[in-house]
């Protein structure tokens, strides 16, 4: 009887990320998804019989766009059908040594911003010609060799077409910080406390609706709007940083008990993932790296990953970012005047006064 593979773990958080994070894709855009086996979630025994290599292998790209042509049509029925189709027999996706991936090493990952395939069709012809020139060397030192390494590798052009959809998008709508927390300290109380730090964080830069904090089985991405990083972002980054090993917060430095003599931060790394666009790629100049996060609500090893800040993303509660900025430049001129003069400025919501 055939075992399939249940990646799909909660369609409630999946359709969450679709109506709160997932824009409709232009007309000549699409969303790539894929499925990963992750080979340090694997024993050596495991890695053995599967001949999974320890970092994993990548399959099964997944691009989701419009349909209906002219009408380009987009609901999450759409969007979900490319994770429901990873709910596969096992028997369809089998390892180099032709036995199935074991499904608690396996993770369904989303692209977040959606890839141009106007790009994507220049970076396959560009891929096109590069091997057709190498057929062309090998058959003027008529090297048969080189001919049928060619060969060989001619069919393989249009996998390079979805593979190349992470490394084009342009249009850059979600930025993700990513922070993968050590593992000495991954108990579910610190995760909840430097997971209220990020919030609180987030909260003072960007505002409510304006970043999702992922929780993950390793740690955090926070997803923040492009139209938001009105400064350095590297500023979320340091903030959060010095929130988590500031000794006068008893609240967080001694119950995560961190030790700065070494410089041992809570975290192994944390990120702009991925970096800006490639300036010294001047052969592909067209390329704009997307972020791959693990998939809200879809299989993540043995469990899946979340939003944990739902609740911000209320209509009526969303800030625009530009009030934040200009709060924050009002209260830092405001102390400037209270310490320069003396005086102590009192608040009136002048919304209240009858």
């Amino acid at each position: 009887m055939s075992e399939y593979y249940n990646m799909v773990l909660n369609e409630d958080e999946l359709k969450w990320f679709f109506d709160h994070i997932i824009e409709k894709p232009e007309p000549q855009e699409s969303y790539m998804v894929c499925l990963a086996c992750r080979g340090k979630k694997l024993t050596d025994e495991e890695r053995e019989y599967t001949k999974v290599g320890a970092r994993g292998e990548m399959m099964r790209e997944e691009l989701i766009r419009t349909k209906g042509g002219l009408k380009q049509e987009w609901n999450f029925d759409i969007y979900k059908q490319a994770f429901y189709r990873y709910n596969c027999d096992k028997n369809s996706l089998l390892t180099s040594n032709h036995v199935p991936y074991p499904e608690h090493a396996m993770t369904v990952y989303s692209v977040l911003n959606p890839s141009d395939e106007m790009n994507c069709i220049e970076d396959l012809i560009n891929e096109y010609n590069n091997c057709r020139r190498d057929m062309t060397n090998a058959a003027r030192k008529n090297s048969r060799d080189g001919i049928y390494d060619s060969l060989v590798k001619m069919p393989k052009i249009g996998e390079h077409l979805k593979s190349c959809h992470a490394h084009n998008c342009p249009r850059r709508i979600w930025i993700d910080f990513d922070m993968d927390v050590k593992k000495d300290i991954r108990t579910p109380e610190n995760l909840d406390i430097i997971q209220n730090v990020i919030h609180e964080e987030g909260l003072k830069l960007f505002g409510k609706g304006n970043f999702a904090i992922l929780k993950t089985s390793g740690g955090f991405h926070t997803l923040v709007r492009k139209e938001c990083l009105k400064f350095n972002p590297n500023d979320f980054i340091t903030n959060v940083t010095k929130a988590l090993t500031d000794e006068e917060r008893s609240d967080v430095y001694n119950k995560l008990k961190i030790s700065l003599k070494d410089n041992n931060l809570p975290y192994e790394e944390f990120v702009i993932n991925p970096p800006r666009r490639n300036k010294q790629d001047k052969e592909h100049p067209w390329r704009v790296k997307a972020p791959m996060i693990p998939t809200p609500g879809c299989r993540q090893y043995d469990s899946y990953p979340v939003i944990v800040n739902k609740e911000d993303f209320n209509e009526d509660i969303k800030e625009d970012s530009d009030e934040i900025i200009n709060k924050k430049s009002d209260e830092k001129f405001t102390k400037k005047i209270e310490k320069k003069f003396g005086i102590k400025f009192v608040r009136v919501d002048l919304k209240n006064l009858k």
